[in-house]
């Protein structure tokens, strides 16, 4: 035993020989302090001195030790018999070296010259996301990604650097694997996705000229690579709960509202709850069970206590549920030197916090490269995806449900109204019964990208072809019974739409380096048609529930029909020549000339040119010795681009149907619905960009700041007619808008030592929108609330100063104004006088409340490792903006429940809300109740991870294993009291929904695997 003992020690002894050694910089060979030292394979490790110097005793057989410091390359050095080590570490350019997706090409980083922000695949994947959109949410400077919807499958909206264009649409073009297409936010998932550029300035989107105007979003999709197999697979669940709903009235309190709007029209003469007035209430008597409600709060000698009111239809507990999703991504790559592929499938999949609400999405993606020979290569990416989008039905709009009803009848079913026979307080539950409401919405997509490349016998030339495939089939389908109806008959819509394009392109590259000089030229020839039909059917009365939507012609009545053909064509050249010296000045020139079928004959073409300026500072010699600079570029920029979103024939006069009776016929004729303009061309855009790069302590921290200057001028835009033209308006190309802004990226790595790092990323951006000119030059167009001078959303109203006190001060100034022929009394709402003349009217009184969309937009993220554990929080918030809170108060407060608000009485004197009154339907100056800041700070993710160690997860045959927890917007800090102050009151063009779905918290558990 004791030799045992002595062996094992002997050989213990052998394997923790100690190693010592120093590590200097290959600039200078000066000492590097806090190089991080570890034992490949094992946990075991260390840190240099001050002096550079180290000591680590070995644990395995043949050691590996491996160093890595910010700013340098990571090294691995075997040990051998050595005991005494000298290590020389490089610089680590990597960063700057970054190859980044632009405009038919590639370049390095260190080599932009345009306004480019990337975001990589392991950013995407920082946060469960359904889309790219919603993953690099708040991860891109001037960019403006809201959630206008919480109801799953949502789409967000999404503007780059402000919106410029009134009428012609302001959505970014999307470019996937080299080919333009119209829509992507929901078509990727994160996982799909190798890098994603957003481009922003017109010296980088002019190169696609008239479809560049509002930015372009590439996305690079995932490829092969040489080398062994690699699956990929990522995988979250979670739940989500809602964050923010609005809280309707119960029984009580619906009562004490409806006998107050009485009490204010002098129809209950009664302070206190009065059993006989109630009987008179129609609210409360609408049937039995109604009237039970309230009458079991009196006891035998009248007295109410109003705990006792029964609240039996509080339908929104019936409606809700705990939401689902999740998602499952796989990707298999690898390949030969000559022949690569990618394969990945995914799966999502969000049940709704409403019942019936859900979306699911399937994908399918093969990508494969190969190099035929050493001079061709072929290759593409084919993408499908399916979708299927339950709709369900709204249930906030049915805020308007008498609580003092009853959802089910004696039998257990759900009763047709709660109370009565009021249409307005139909039964909720009725939506959710079998076959009530089917309403789907399928959506297939192929997208294909195919090419040859051709090595030219000239050095450094090659050619290149490539050819897109985009085809898009919706299938809305709709189905409603008579009980979800309100007793009528049943309904049923049938719509189809499909879309087809093709993109072909070639293109010629050619590179040279003639001693320091660097050019590289690009020759484009592309040409694209789109080709859209749709057909769409609503019927009535089906013979049978069962049929849904799918035998509309046994229906007895066809209540709608429609249908459609369009088509247009784009056919583009471009020249790009981009040039650098010593990698110290850099100039990029392009000139696109494009042709559109949208516009007008003599005016279908238009050339967009763009240049760029760069200077890498720091390879300047008075810069040189200063070693904690590693990047300085200034960068100048213009160009210019263009918006061509019209209907395809504008240009030619749209013909509209007529139905009229010829005797005893019904016949349908044709006129002209709109004037033409024969002039109408392009819609543009020229912007000026400056900006900086620089990067301080080999990469600790860096940044990016850029400052622009955009106005969009011959806008497509009615222009008012006189009537006796017979057309009331034309559009044509009239007016001016611009936009300018600062845009800020930094990132730092705060601390950074062998087992703790803390990284910092913030990014800022503030943008200014105004109208310069309309259709009338520097006139405003108070009918739309276009202002000069002013934002292109703003809001154009009464302000709303507080309530009219049943005081002497304001019982004397309404007295100045009833004498104006106003009918204010205490209660009512107290408006601002904007000229002073006791008259409110829409012509002197209304102002500018506000503009729709934020000023300013920020985002923080703080990313801790702690050895195998790492943990990150992402704040988001804008400031600036406004939004319309049109939630339904006070409407027929006799009649219709309301959410709970704080309400003028005489015991509750207050200037949030007016008093509700019988006699009034919808209360005087009502909108000026709906206009609020809607400033918020969102703890947009909470991530908690852990990685497996690398020994134990080589022992399960695998690379990689992370396990993660997200709490997903958990918390919204702000003094909007609507749903959400992000815009999910309010469509995208600023019109308000009343009563939008709640806002959702998303708890999610996830892996992330490789092997």
């Amino acid at each position: 035993m004791l030799c045992l003992t002595l062996l094992m020690s002997l050989s213990l002894m052998a394997q923790q020989r100690r190693i010592t050694g120093t590590v200097m910089d290959s600039k200078d060979n000066s000492a590097m302090i806090g190089v991080n030292i570890m034992e490949k394979g094992t946990l075991n490790g260390t840190v240099t001195d001050i002096d550079g110097h180290f000591s680590l005793d070995m644990t395995t057989k043949d050691p590996v030790l491996v160093l890595s410091n910010i700013g340098y390359q990571t090294l691995e050095v075997n040990v051998g018999n050595r005991s005494n080590l000298t290590i020389i570490m490089e610089d680590d350019v990597e960063l700057l070296d970054e190859i980044v997706v632009v405009g038919y090409g590639t370049v390095k980083k260190r080599d932009l010259t345009g306004s480019v922000t990337s975001v990589s695949a392991e950013k995407l994947l920082q946060s469960p996301a359904l889309s790219a959109a919603e993953a690099i949410q708040g991860k891109v400077p001037g960019v403006l990604i809201s959630n206008t919807s919480w109801t799953p499958g949502s789409t967000p909206s999404i503007l780059v650097r402000g919106m410029r264009s009134i009428k012609a649409g302001n959505d970014p073009l999307y470019v996937v694997d080299g080919i333009p297409i119209s829509t992507a936010p929901n078509l990727f998932a994160p996982g799909d996705i190798e890098s994603l550029e957003v481009l922003k300035d017109a010296s980088a989107t002019a190169i696609y000229g008239s479809r560049g105007a509002n930015g372009v979003i590439i996305i690079t999709t995932k490829k092969g690579k040489k080398g062994k197999t690699q699956v990929d697979y990522n995988s979250y669940y979670g739940w989500q709960t809602i964050q923010n709903k609005l809280e309707l009235m119960n029984g009580a309190e619906y009562a004490e509202y409806v006998r107050e709007s009485y009490r204010a029209a002098g129809q209950y003469e009664s302070v206190v709850p009065n059993m006989e007035l109630d009987k008179t209430l129609p609210s409360f008597i609408g049937d039995d069970y109604t009237w039970q409600s309230i009458a079991m709060a009196y006891d035998a000698e009248s007295n109410y206590d109003s705990s006792k009111v029964r609240s039996s239809a509080e339908w929104w507990d019936e409606v809700e549920r705990t939401g689902l999703i999740t998602d499952h991504q796989l990707t298999i790559r690898g390949g030969s030197e000559k022949t690569q592929f990618a394969l990945g499938t995914t799966y999502f999949h969000n049940e709704g916090i409403y019942k019936k609400q859900d979306y699911s999405r399937y994908t399918v993606k093969l990508s494969i490269d190969s190099e035929v020979n050493n001079w061709l290569k072929l290759g593409g990416q084919s993408h499908f995806s399916h979708s299927l989008q339950q709709r369900g039905y709204n249930f906030q709009d049915c805020w308007r449900v008498n609580p003092l009803g009853r959802l089910y009848d004696d039998e257990g079913k759900p009763t047709l109204m709660t109370s009565g026979a009021d249409s307005q307080w139909w039964n909720p539950l009725q939506y959710l019964e079998p076959n009530a409401i089917v309403n789907p919405l399928k959506v297939n997509r192929f997208l294909g990208s195919y090419y040859a490349e051709i090595k030219l016998p000239v050095k450094g030339m090659k050619f290149r072809s490539n050819i897109g495939i985009d085809f898009y089939s919706r299938q809305d389908y709709s189905f409603s019974s008579a009980n979800a109806r309100g007793a009528t008959v049943n309904q049923a819509k049938n719509a189809t739409q499909q879309t087809y394009a093709y993109t072909f392109e070639n293109l010629l590259f050619y590179d040279k380096q003639i001693g320091d000089h660097a050019i590289g030229a690009t020759l484009l020839q592309s040409v694209q048609r789109n080709r859209a039909e749709s057909l769409s059917a609503t019927v009535q009365n089906l013979p049978s529930d069962n049929l849904h939507y799918n035998d509309i012609a046994s229906a007895l009545e066809i209540t709608g029909y429609d249908s459609n053909n369009q088509m247009w064509g784009l056919a583009s050249f471009m020249g790009r020549l981009n040039y650098n010296y010593k990698s110290k000045y850099y100039a990029t020139l392009s000139m696109r000339y494009d042709g559109s079928s949208r516009l007008a004959d003599g005016h279908k073409w238009v050339t967009f040119p763009a240049f760029a300026l760069a200077w890498r500072m720091n390879e300047e010699a008075f810069l040189k010795d200063f070693d904690k600079l590693d990047n300085l570029k200034l960068r100048f920029g213009y160009g210019v681009t263009a918006n061509t979103a019209i209907s395809p024939y504008q240009t030619k006069g749209v013909l509209g149907k007529m139905y009229y009776n010829y005797g005893e016929k019904y016949v349908i004729g044709y006129t002209s619905s709109t004037l033409p303009d024969k002039s109408l061309t392009w819609e543009t855009t020229g912007q000026w960009n400056l900006g900086l790069d620089f990067s301080f302590f080999r990469g600790r921290f860096s940044g990016t700041i850029d400052t622009y200057l955009q106005h969009t001028y011959d806008l497509l835009l009615d222009r008012q007619l006189p009537v006796v033209s017979g057309y009331t308006s034309v559009l044509t190309n009239v007016g001016k808008t611009g936009n300018r802004g600062l845009e800020i990226s930094l990132s730092s790595v705060n601390v950074q030592t062998q087992d703790f790092s803390w990284a910092t990323d913030l990014i800022y951006s503030t943008n200014k929108e105004e109208i310069v000119e309309l259709y009338n030059g520097k006139v405003d167009d108070i009918g739309n609330s276009w202002f000069i001078g002013e934002a292109l959303g703003v809001y154009y109203d009464y302000k709303k100063t507080g309530i009219w006190q049943d005081t002497p001060e304001d019982l004397a100034e309404i007295q100045k104004f009833n004498a104006n022929g106003h009918k204010f009394t205490p209660g009512t709402i107290k408006l601002l006088d904007v000229d002073g003349d006791y008259k409110i009217t829409a012509d002197n009184d209304r102002i500018i409340l506000g503009q729709m969309r934020p000023k300013h937009i920020i985002n923080l993220s703080n990313t801790f490792v702690y050895k195998g554990f790492d943990f990150n929080v992402v704040t988001y918030g804008t400031l600036g903006g406004m939004l319309r809170n049109a939630t339904r108060v006070n409407h027929q407060s006799y009649r219709n429940n309301s959410v709970k608000f704080d309400y003028w009485t005489p015991d509750n004197p207050t200037n949030a809300y007016p008093r509700p009154n019988r006699l009034y339907d919808n209360i005087d100056y009502e909108t000026a109740l709906y206009y609020e800041k809607s400033d918020f700070l969102r703890i947009k993710t909470v991530t908690l991870g852990y990685t497996l160690p690398r020994n134990l997860v080589n022992k399960a045959t695998l690379t990689n294993c992370r396990l993660y927890f997200t709490a997903q917007n958990p918390f919204v800090f702000t003094n909007f009291t609507g749903v959400d102050p992000e815009g999910a009151t309010t469509t995208s063009s600023g019109s308000s929904r009343s009563y939008p779905s709640p806002s959702v918290s998303s708890w999610i558990v996830g892996v992330n695997v490789s092997f």
